[in-house]
């Protein structure tokens, strides 16, 4: 029986996950990075674990973006995600997480429980 997808409700027959409530969003990544750029920080200082807000002039509104952003990528449940949208989150995680070359070929594996 088809399912759908919890990220782009497409029909899918893949078993469920634990995923983020919402995909990585690539303009997201892209306002992280810009912000950090402007803002003379790295990444990591702004978005990292150890990141610390209070060190940083971080206006308000790009607070709460980021605060709503990591509620939908940090929050996990059990749902089902199609094929297309885990390997799109897989190519973004890679490019902004593990500088990930998009001529690089990868596999995602699906197993039974």
């Amino acid at each position: 029986m088809a399912k759908t997808c919890a990220w782009c409700f497409k029909k899918t027959n893949l078993p469920d996950v634990f995923a983020a409530e919402a995909p990585l969003m690539i303009f997201m990544e892209e306002r992280i990075d810009e912000w950090c750029e402007k803002n003379d920080v790295t990444r990591d200082e702004l978005w990292g674990a150890n990141g610390d807000w209070t060190q940083l002039e971080l206006d308000p509104t790009m607070e709460a973006e980021l605060l709503a952003y990591d509620e939908l990528v940090a929050g996990v449940s059990k749902k089902t995600i199609c094929k297309e949208c885990l390997i799109e989150d897989d190519k973004i995680y890679k490019k902004f997480y593990l500088e990930y070359n998009d001529d690089t070929e990868f596999t995602i594996e699906f197993k039974p429980e």
